[in-house]
């Protein structure tokens, strides 16, 4: 069975929107139903802290710290001076994110293979995207929605343009600013244009790199700019390359490797129906882009080259990273979905194989999408029925510090820190925003290094003895610091007591 590519300029209005249509239904049936959950990850409540004081009207980093690059706490503080306290609001950035990711994943596979298999691709990265991972708005989802309209502009044409080059060095630099590890894809779509540039091929303007690294400076400049008319560009030094480079030294690559593959192994095992089709399809595909398994076209090399550089950069840029936690995978996802619609474009034309492989890509391709629905959907339509039914107690908690403590009490949130933005109230320490960081030697001694905190800010707090402390039941909040070599336990029995408890929020009062 053939497969058609795409002419350029042939017309394709009515297909593209159809694609975006249902490439947008399934974002929002698989994702729908977990709008208005509080918990999903605690890296995004530290991503609320960090938007709430933005949208004060306060420069990221300069009153409290989070261990990312600017742009996504610009974007969450946006979109509460907008909107309010609306976690629906935050969470349709993950949502917005996913599918401009996964369009564009389909729109760059859809130049080499054909529709339907880049459609079938997009709707995997869609369901994985949407599953186990990602369901909270974290940074790799806005990461990878600036990059997949980057790695766009260098395909969709036969020819790379100076505007297009230009364009995609805008869209990585934002990427990078929005997840640092990035710089390396950044690098490698450079080197690749420069490639492009310097070959005799003419499908290149001779400029381009020159158009994508200067467009690319364009956002560092002006951040830059911005802080040092305030004059904090230090802070903006600490935030961007201090900090980050003590912490990507942490663990080797090999380290990180092996942990990856570990959560890989145990990942898979909570989420088999979207991992493992997605990792026979995605290899199969990979083994396809290099083989003569499908017509030739400069479209096609054109989309296999990025789709590579992508990916090979993206896997690069976690294993020097210096920690592995299965959320960074997200930033692989889309040039995933991009090779398993090559593997089933050469399915489709396997020859008399393809009575066979047909049919098995295609199931393999539809397990992620179905499975995601057969659970998402579900719980979108029940939200539909039933908004009041999400628990939300957290914010419960947080009503109850407010009619017990006060006027502005003085909270440290060991876990369950989305309770500071329910009541306004700031972290007890400047590295406080994510709680954990302040056990972590490579942020709070790099920090302190700087002056921005002292070197002992989890001591300093326990000193100044605040009137609430909210953890959890499950007993995160004190086990980082235990780690950070602090008796907790002691402590609490010794000042406080457990005055409420709110699911799994726990509240303790000072005696």
């Amino acid at each position: 069975m053939a497969i058609p590519s795409p002419r350029p300029g042939t017309p394709q209005g009515a297909g593209t929107i159809a694609a975006a249509l249902l490439i947008a239904s399934v974002v929002l049936l698989v994702r729908g139903g977990s709008f208005l959950t509080e918990h999903i990850d605690s890296d995004e409540w530290a991503y609320i802290l960090m938007g709430a004081d933005v949208a004060k009207g306060h420069l990221p980093f300069v009153h409290q710290f989070d261990l990312k690059p600017p742009v996504v706490f610009l974007l969450f503080g946006a979109v509460i001076a907008l909107f309010g306290k609306s976690l629906l609001a935050i969470r349709l950035i993950g949502a917005a994110a996913v599918f401009i990711a996964s369009f564009f994943g389909f729109l760059i596979a859809r130049r080499a293979v054909g529709g339907w298999p880049a459609l079938a691709g997009a709707l995997m990265t869609v369901a994985l995207c949407s599953g186990v991972l990602g369901l909270d708005t974290s940074s790799e989802l806005p990461a990878i929605a600036f990059l997949m309209p980057a790695v766009w502009l260098l395909v969709r044409k036969d020819e790379i343009g100076l505007r297009d080059a230009a364009g995609c060095g805008l869209l990585v630099a934002l990427a990078v600013l929005t997840r640092t590890n990035l710089a390396v894809v950044a690098l490698a779509l450079g080197l690749l244009l420069l490639g492009h540039s310097l070959s005799l091929s003419g499908r290149c303007a001779r400029r381009a790199w020159l158009a994508y690294g200067a467009a690319g400076l364009v956002p560092p400049a002006v951040l830059a700019a911005v802080y040092a008319v305030a004059g904090e560009l230090a802070t903006f030094r600490l935030a961007m390359i201090d900090v980050p480079l003590a912490y990507s030294g942490q663990l080797s690559a090999l380290e990180v490797l092996r942990l990856h593959a570990t959560q890989y192994y145990y990942t898979a095992q909570i989420a088999p129906f979207a991992y493992i089709p997605m990792t026979l399809l995605a290899a199969a595909g990979m083994v396809a882009s290099l083989l003569p398994l499908l017509p030739r076209s400069s479209a096609r090399t054109r989309v296999v080259l990025v789709t590579w550089s992508g990916l090979l950069a993206v896997s690069a840029s976690l294993l020097i990273g210096g920690a592995a936690y299965p959320h960074y995978w997200l930033q692989a996802m889309p040039f995933l979905g991009i090779f398993a619609a090559f593997a089933i474009a050469a399915a489709a034309r396997a020859g008399r194989m393809s009575m066979i492989a047909l049919p098995l890509a295609a199931a393999l391709a539809a397990v992620p999408p179905l499975a995601a629905l057969a659970t998402g959907a579900p719980r979108t339509l029940a939200l539909l029925r039933h908004p009041e039914s999400s628990g939300h107690d957290i914010r419960d908690a947080a009503d109850w510090i407010r009619q017990h403590g006060g006027t502005h009490p003085r909270v440290w949130a060991l876990h369950m820190h989305l309770v500071l933005y329910y009541l306004d109230a700031p972290p007890l320490s400047r590295a406080g925003v994510y709680p954990s960081n302040l056990a972590r030697k490579a942020i709070i001694d790099t920090l302190s290094k700087h002056g921005y905190v002292s070197a002992d800010e989890t001591g300093r707090i326990m000193a100044s003895a605040p009137r609430f402390v909210v953890t959890d039941r499950m007993d995160r909040g004190r086990t980082w610091v235990r780690e950070a070599g602090k008796d907790i336990d002691g402590w609490l029995a010794a000042h406080y007591r457990l005055a409420a408890r709110f699911g799994d929020v726990e509240i303790y009062e000072r005696i």
